[in-house]
């Protein structure tokens, strides 16, 4: 199948999955309606990458580069003309007439140093496109996690309101029976503000980190089967799609190399063209075939230039490729301690959660028979909260840092 246009019409594919798997705008994550997975929510956000034009550019690339290596030529052939005569000198009337074509040859080696530098950027184009993949995946695992924490945040934020406003009647209740003293009403009800407060401006949270996914991927629902298993990968090698992507970048430049070395002193040019002439008037004219063969020398004054100039874009190429493994390294290793030390702090949080949970349940009890005052079981619930809270986050941040890691391992979804 012809490679061109190949770009587009995967993408148009994953378009589609993305329409097929959106909502309309303005639906609410809790209305009917199947939520995508997490594969269809990439599709939905590699269809919109702005990157693809770039990709599109590229392909062109690739085929101009193989339409060149494939041609007879070794570059554009060009049209001769000449005409001589003597009339403004002795006028003994020559004439001459000749019109042909000039055909560039190529060189021993230029051909297939072009046909090396087409191949090997049709691998930087597939490389590319994987790699392009791995980098939106990074935006939509970002968005995801992002949405959740919020959504998360929302959640508990509307619990501790509905929780406060429970309260705040209870101790209403205890007032209008005279078991408690207004102020405590007073109390109860500048709890249940602040939580409210803090339940809108949860609310407006979640509602920015929808529009970033929506942004990213088209879609209105957030995956949700979200969570991934840690990759086994604990080093970056050549399979790494970014890594993969920048070696082959680098292999169409060194290519770039030989084919500007092969072709830097010029092709050689066969000259293919018909004659007319004859010396004097009252001469018959007469035709012949004229074969010229120009062959340039190379001269490195005038070739070392071009060369050099390709050297170093290929050696900058070859730098990027090594920075960047550094770089994946590192990332590598430090999503694995985020990911340990996350672990390891959502153990604590959870044992927190758990006794704090308790003690909440001693003080509510205390607090319906007289054994403490208002003040008391708000400063417990408040730490009841606080820590149910961070034992929620913790679980979801778990689950963000596995993502980051996959993703610093080149790991797909």
């Amino acid at each position: 199948m012809n490679r061109r246009s190949t770009i587009w019409r995967k993408s148009a594919v994953y378009l589609a999955l993305a329409l097929a798997c959106a909502s309309p705008l303005g639906a609410q994550q809790g209305e009917r309606g199947p939520s995508p997975t997490l594969q269809e929510a990439l599709d939905a956000a590699y269809a919109r990458s702005p990157q693809l034009q770039v990709l599109q550019a590229r392909e062109a690339e690739v085929g101009a580069l193989r339409s060149n290596a494939a041609s007879l030529i070794a570059d554009n052939p060009a049209a001769v003309g000449r005409y001589q005569t003597d009339r403004v000198a002795t006028d003994q009337g020559l004439r001459e007439y000749e019109a042909g074509v000039a055909l560039p040859l190529w060189r021993p080696g230029q051909r297939g140093a072009r046909q090396a530098l087409a191949d090997t950027a049709g691998t930087a184009l597939d490389r590319s496109v994987a790699a392009l993949r791995l980098t939106v995946a990074g935006q939509v695992r970002e968005a995801i996690w992002n949405a959740a924490l919020a959504e998360n945040n929302a959640a508990l934020a509307r619990q501790e309101w509905e929780t406060e406003l429970a309260l705040e009647r209870d101790v209403q209740r205890r007032v209008e029976l005279g078991e408690a003293a207004r102020t405590d009403l007073l109390l109860a009800r500048d709890e249940t503000l602040r939580r409210e407060r803090i339940h809108l401006q949860a609310q407006a949270e979640l509602a920015q980190g929808r529009s970033q996914y929506r942004s990213i991927t088209g879609l209105e629902r957030l995956p949700r089967q979200r969570g991934e298993r840690r990759s086994d990968v604990r080093e970056i090698t050549g399979e790494h799609p970014l890594v993969a992507a920048a070696e082959a970048d680098a292999g169409q430049a060194r290519a770039r190399v030989a084919a500007v070395r092969e072709g830097a002193a010029g092709s050689p040019e066969l000259v293919l063209s018909g004659k007319r002439q004859r010396a004097a008037a009252g001469q018959d004219f007469v035709d012949s075939l004229d074969v010229t063969f120009r062959l340039p020398f190379g001269v490195a004054a005038h070739t070392g230039p071009r060369v050099t100039e390709a050297a170093r874009t290929a050696a900058e190429t070859q730098a990027e490729r090594d920075t960047l493994v550094r770089r994946l390294a590192l990332a590598l290793q430090e999503t694995g301690h985020a990911l340990e030390a996350s672990e390891s702090a959502l153990l604590i949080a959870e044992e927190q959660n758990r006794l704090a949970q308790e003690n909440l349940r001693l003080a509510r009890t205390a607090f319906a028979v007289g054994e403490t005052d208002l003040v008391g079981l708000l400063r417990v619930q408040n730490l009841a909260f606080a820590a149910q809270r961070g034992a929620q986050e913790l679980r979801i941040v778990r689950e963000r840092a596995i993502a980051r890691y996959n993703q610093a391992a080149g790991v797909l979804p």
